[in-house]
């Protein structure tokens, strides 16, 4: 074989190998495209998919906080057995009977560790209470006509010791008030069972 020939045999072989590589590449590339473009489409569905999982958990966790709050709200409510808005006295009362309305008045504003009975510290039935009071010849109609006078004037300094005397005369037990609630834990005891 001459020379030229085997430079131009080489030559198509070359040239025949490099346009194999070509293909070869651009198969390889199109592969490649397809590849990214499966990737990308898989890549997008699994974070749809997360999405959904992550709304799915967080409807979850609200219901389960909702389920919680209420459960809180019973659970505070439920030792203040007996809201009432109404303090049932009338002109012919007895005394007993005034000192458990006094005595439910206070849960509103003392520290306990439980209460059975709530009925709102409101100007208006400070002011029925007072009446009573006034009107009456009970035992304690001193001591009560003070507890009441100072309610009415808004002082509430000696809230304690006007629980635990009515505390005490019901020879209670369980329930001393041994401090007073701070003006938010008023607020919250009044929208839980006030409202």
């Amino acid at each position: 074989m001459k020379k030229p020939q085997k430079v131009l045999l080489i030559s198509g072989i070359s040239a025949v190998a490099l346009f194999g590589v070509g293909v070869a590449s651009f198969k390889i590339m199109e592969n490649s495209n397809e590849y990214e473009k499966a990737q990308l489409v898989m890549e997008a569905r699994e974070a749809k998919e997360q999405i959904e999982r992550e709304r799915e958990d967080e409807k979850i966790e609200a219901k389960r906080e909702a389920k919680a709050k209420v459960a809180e709200l019973e659970a505070k409510t439920a030792i203040y057995d007996g809201i009432e808005f109404e303090t049932g006295l009338d002109e012919g009362s007895t005394e007993t009977e005034v000192m458990d309305v006094m005595h439910k008045m206070t849960h509103q504003k003392v520290r306990s560790q439980d209460k059975w009975g709530a009925i709102p510290m409101s100007p208006k039935i400070i002011e029925e209470v007072y009446k009573i009071v006034d009107s009456s010849d009970f035992q304690h109609r001193d001591r009560l006509l003070s507890i009441a006078a100072r309610w009415r004037d808004f002082d509430f300094n000696t809230i304690v010791q006007d629980h635990n005397f009515f505390w005490e005369d019901k020879e209670g037990t369980v329930g001393k008030a041994h401090g007073t609630l701070s003006r938010a834990e008023e607020v919250e005891f009044i929208e839980v069972n006030f409202k």
